[in-house]
């Protein structure tokens, strides 16, 4: 995209190919506020699972996928150029990655992750915009997809869940029940068990906001832990 974008990366030690967490901050977010408001254990997470964890700057409302119309081309900068530069830069080539993230980044999460089985193992989503068509044009949708509806549903998280049918990728999906997205999730839900996609999906207490965040990506990040233990073995 011809210019620089700030990206956080919190690491516990030197050690070689450490498991990488890619998280995606929600619409309107930026790095600097996951680690200060929506997740600020990240830090001693870190250290606690021996994890890397890497913080994009998704830009205000860029919604984690290439724009056809401009150049806001955030899905290649995430899979090809951050990654590649994370692998140089931390010694990760071989290290185990899953990729997360909260509204928005939720959205990011899903759409990219299953896109891109062989780079992330796993997949958080978290109060997921998981069909942005009904609501996109209030959050940025149009300046990057242009205004035909029906061509957005092939940009949504939504459009891309069968590519898991046969990944083998684990997926944790959360939200709150008082969540304006929680009736989308649920759908999600009922669509991957038609799918015969396995997932763990859990629904508790909360609204759409840092204090949902923070809570469901410590059990995410758990969940995380264990399934990257397990495939050392």
């Amino acid at each position: 995209m011809e210019k620089d974008i700030k990206t956080i990366v919190v690491t516990p030690s030197k050690k070689k190919n450490l498991p990488i967490v890619y998280i995606l901050h929600g619409y309107s977010g930026y790095p600097q506020r996951t680690l200060k408001k929506d997740i600020p254990s990240l830090l001693e997470l870190s250290v606690k699972y021996e994890m890397i964890f890497v913080l994009p700057d998704g830009n205000y409302d860029s919604w984690y996928f290439d724009s056809p119309i401009k150049n806001s081309k955030y899905e290649g900068f995430i899979t090809s150029e951050l990654v590649r530069y994370i692998h140089h830069k931390y010694d990760t080539k071989n290290a185990q990655k899953a990729i997360m993230g909260w509204s928005m980044g939720g959205h990011g999460a899903l759409y990219l992750g299953a896109r891109h089985p062989q780079i992330f193992s796993a997949i958080g989503v978290i109060c997921g915009a998981i069909d942005f068509v009904p609501y996109g044009e209030k959050y940025g949708i149009p300046k990057i997809l242009g205004n035909s509806k029906k061509h957005w549903k092939n940009y949504t998280a939504l459009s891309q869940i069968e590519k898991l049918k046969n990944s083998n990728q684990k997926l944790l999906i959360s939200c709150g029940i008082d969540d304006p997205f929680i009736d989308e999730n649920r759908k999600l839900h009922k669509k991957l068990i038609q799918l015969g996609i396995p997932h763990i999906y859990e629904e508790s207490s909360g609204k759409h906001n840092a204090k949902y965040w923070s809570m469901a990506a410590k059990t995410q990040l758990f969940f995380l832990n264990e399934i990257f233990r397990s495939n050392e073995y």
